[in-house]
């Protein structure tokens, strides 16, 4: 005889060892986890695409908003004080299955401008270290994983216009890369997402979203794309994966200095 309960697709057979199944369903309705950054753009939609998936989200962000069913936290992403009472409704019992850090800034400043090399830096480079520093606790006792927003900028392009830019998404491979060795041991996984051109309202508009000369699939990416990355990462099929980089840009990067050559773009492109 199958009995369902409300809510639940799956049923409990009766007079059978239902043990394994409660505890199952009981997982899959109890992983939480941290977003960074996720009032917009690729955050906004991983924690959309969680919350589909059946995890208890929490973002913070300075701005009070996330996607209906999430807590949202407004606060800064890269102060502590902020992230540990994120934390804190994220992780009530201890445990976190999930930190996404999708925070960041874009470039807006001169390149020499100090001011503008450590505000790029701590946004988007040392907030993500001050989160896994912070959450690593809870994701060691959940078995969690990390997964960070890094950007083909600073690992497979420079940047005429920030080099801050550049730097803080670079470190954040070499940070994301050490962590998974750190996490071997102990039960956590942690993996970078590197996007190219999306369409979202950090990226500058160089040409129309669906006409991308300088994108071998002719298009910038949708934030629903990227988030299907990292549900992925964050999931158990990717149990095998850790200290990864994905690059996901619609081939832009493979492009060589021929194929790109009679791409008329303008002097600096601008990514995630």
């Amino acid at each position: 005889m199958c009995r369902k309960r409300r809510g639940l697709g799956s049923c409990i057979r009766a007079g059978g060892d239902t043990s394994a199944t409660m505890h199952a369903m009981s997982e899959h309705h109890t992983r939480t986890c941290l977003v960074t950054g996720g009032s917009s753009g690729i955050g906004y939609a991983a924690a959309a695409r969680l919350l589909a998936d059946g995890w208890a989200v929490t973002s913070l962000s300075r701005r009070d908003h996330a996607p209906a069913g999430a807590v949202a936290v407004a606060g800064d992403a890269a102060e502590a004080a902020d992230i540990e009472r994120a934390l804190a409704v994220a992780a009530p019992d201890g445990r976190l299955r999930g930190l996404v850090c999708s925070a960041g800034v874009p470039p807006s400043g001169p390149w020499d401008d100090e001011a503008h090399w450590e505000q790029v830096l701590r946004v988007d480079l040392t907030a993500a270290w001050q989160a896994a520093r912070l959450a690593w606790p809870a994701l060691r006792a959940g078995g969690g994983a990390v997964v960070l927003l890094g950007s083909i900028v600073g690992s497979g392009e420079g940047s005429l216009r920030s080099p801050a830019y550049a730097a803080a998404k670079a470190g954040i491979e070499g940070l994301g890369r050490s962590l998974a060795l750190i996490g071997a041991k102990e039960g956590v996984r942690v993996n970078v997402l590197a996007p190219g051109a999306f369409d979202t309202p950090f990226d500058e508009k160089l040409f129309p979203p669906g006409a991308r000369p300088d994108v071998p699939l002719g298009r910038m990416g949708a934030p629903e794309e990227a988030a299907g990355i990292i549900a992925f990462l964050l999931g158990p099929e990717a149990s095998y994966v850790s200290g990864s980089v994905w690059r996901v840009d619609g081939g832009r990067t493979v492009l060589s200095p021929a194929s790109s050559a009679g791409v008329a773009a303008p002097e600096d492109h601008t990514e995630s």
